[in-house]
């Protein structure tokens, strides 16, 4: 009897079962006309519509670098809006996403504070900052690098150039933007002390791409200041890229700041893709906008103050507090080419005779060689910013700026 009872199934669960399956096949069924009719809308109508639009032309360096190139600009990233469409399946994504940002992989980006005071930003609208005029050529024989100018920067005239408006790799001298854009969009003065955590995404990007750096490592956290030295002063691909991820939430939001800033300053021949400069195809300037971005940068407080640090100790701290390090970030052009050579530099003088080099950012990447910004005090109580690109090796760099400022700064 009991195993009888065992097997008897309740008179009503049959009919249950088959009303809530042929409900699922009815939720299923109008769940993919729906998007059958958006994917039919997107794919047949919206190219219908949109069918008079022409890509952009990509206008990037010639493979040799050795002349400026022609043709239409290529469209900054960000510019083109989405199309209703993309807006609306957005939207549905976003009921289905977590609250936080998905661009940020860190977890750092701090969002909008509406109560934000921007304390280190500038503006360029009072005028142009491009410096004028072309100056003395500089003779093929005088410099190693290919590319070069030499500017006044007190008073925006050239001095001298060579291919001041050909366009090439900035390699690491991106930092000085990246270290720029990022200071002037910094919220509050107490955000210097946020600190951001390594992500195991963005480190292990810049180990694939060979970025240089002081070897961070997942977990740790410095706080935003540290980070900015460590981008500035040892040239680390990490923290730039964290730094860019902290301020906009994400790298490729921080890259449209970076060209936003750009066309406020007037350069028409920079484009930046990424706040490293590692190589890309689409990532030039010139030595003649380099140069505009060192003056406007040495022109803010806090840029120039850490472009000018010799050293500087950045704690880095991990949540579970069983470990902390001072990393010593040393100046790679101030301390490593200038400083340790100043008695046994054996390819000449490490400082020029007519003003003293204050503030630099080096650059190197197998495409666009070696390259160089600085900005130096002149005997004459001027500023003076040299710009040199496409060079050999480092050294030819050190000396290029020495005799540049020793026979066009005063």
């Amino acid at each position: 009897m009991n195993h009888q009872n065992k097997q008897q199934k309740s008179p009503n669960s049959g009919p249950e079962i088959r009303q809530l399956t042929f409900l699922a096949v009815i939720l299923a069924v109008l769940l993919v006309l729906v998007l059958g009719g958006f994917f039919l809308v997107q794919l047949v109508i919206v190219p219908l519509l949109d069918q008079n639009n022409t890509p952009p032309i990509e206008d990037t360096p010639g493979s040799n670098l050795t002349e400026t190139v022609t043709g239409e600009q290529a469209q900054t990233p960000g510019e083109d809006q989405p199309s209703w469409f993309e807006s609306i399946w957005a939207g549905i994504l976003d009921l289905f996403s977590p609250t936080d940002s998905p661009d940020d992989p860190s977890g750092n980006f701090p969002g909008i504070d509406p109560d934000a005071t921007y304390p280190f930003a500038g503006n360029a609208s009072g005028g142009s900052v491009i410096p004028v005029g072309n100056g003395a050529s500089i003779a093929d024989e005088t410099t190693y690098s290919q590319y070069s100018i030499v500017v006044n920067a007190s008073t925006g005239q050239v001095t001298a150039s060579e291919q001041a408006d050909a366009r090439m790799y900035p390699a690491s001298m991106t930092k000085v933007m990246t270290l720029l854009v990022a200071v002037e969009h910094l919220q509050h003065e107490s955000s210097l002390q946020d600190k951001i955590k390594v992500s195991e995404e963005i480190r292990q990007n810049m180990v694939n791409q060979g970025s240089s750096g002081v070897g961070f490592d997942v977990g740790e956290e410095l706080t935003v200041e540290g980070m900015l030295y460590a981008t500035l002063l040892q040239s680390d691909g990490i923290a730039a890229t964290e730094l860019a991820v902290y301020i906009a939430g994400s790298e490729q939001a921080f890259v449209d700041l970076m060209n936003e800033k750009a066309r406020e300053l007037g350069l028409a021949d920079t484009h930046f893709t990424n706040p490293t400069g590692l190589h890309d195809a689409n990532h030039y300037s010139t030595c003649r906008d380099m140069a505009a971005i060192m003056i406007y940068a040495m022109n803010n407080e806090l840029c120039a103050k850490i472009m000018s640090t010799e050293l500087f100790s950045a704690q880095s701290y991990w949540p579970q507090g069983d470990k902390m390090i001072t990393y010593s970030l040393y100046h790679s052009y101030l301390v490593t080419k200038v400083n340790n050579y100043k008695a046994s530099y054996p390819y000449g003088a490490v400082q020029p005779t007519t003003a003293t080099i204050t503030a630099a950012k080096t650059g190197y990447t197998e495409e666009g060689k070696y390259c160089l910004v600085t900005y130096a005090k002149g005997n004459d109580g001027n500023g003076y910013v040299c710009v040199t690109g496409f060079a050999a090796g480092s050294y030819n760099y050190v000396d290029d700026h020495v005799a540049l400022y020793n026979k066009y700064a005063k």
